[in-house]
């Protein structure tokens, strides 16, 4: 089951693009390239303005249900409360965040097609440092795509051994 997230990865992102492809000959070597979609988004200011506003909501919540409690005006558990309320919130924030990240993600893949298609990269997997896909052999495109989205990285992006830039 693990290896279904690179696949399905795959068909998210676009690189194939051109329809079903012939097989690979022997000769000819195939590109792949791996993304972390975890910095770019985390990079984007708009997703951090939406962290912020989660975690004062969050911390609004918290300071309200202190607050009645030493007024005395909760009625029944205190946690079932708290824990009702925090699912409230939860909920109202992940409906929020994916809708956000499925914005995102639309941009990405955008993104990646066309590097796929400057880069001559016939595949991308997702991959990043907490759920690994790619154990080696495929190069990094995060800063490629970060510079096209975000502007000049601080660091040179990477260009597959042979592909053009």
């Amino acid at each position: 089951m693990k290896w279904l997230l690179p696949l399905l990865a795959l068909s998210l992102l676009g690189c194939d693009n051109q329809g079903p492809q012939a097989p690979v000959a022997s000769s000819s070597k195939m590109i792949i390239a791996r993304l972390d979609t975890l910095p770019i988004l985390q990079q984007d200011p708009a997703y951090q303005e939406l962290a912020k506003k989660y975690t004062a909501e969050n911390i609004k919540l918290r300071q309200s249900m202190e607050k009645k409690m030493a007024e005395g005006s909760l009625k029944g558990d205190p946690r079932e409360i708290y824990l009702k309320e925090q699912a409230r919130l939860n909920d109202k924030w992940m409906a929020q965040t994916n809708d956000f990240i499925q914005n995102r993600h639309t941009k990405m893949r955008e993104v990646v097609k066309a590097l796929c298609e400057e880069k001559k990269i016939d595949m991308v997997l997702i991959d990043s440092r907490e759920y690994h896909t790619v154990a080696y052999g495929a190069f990094d495109i995060t800063q490629d795509v970060l510079m096209k989205i975000y502007g000049n990285p601080t660091s040179p992006a990477a260009t597959p051994q042979g592909a053009p830039k």
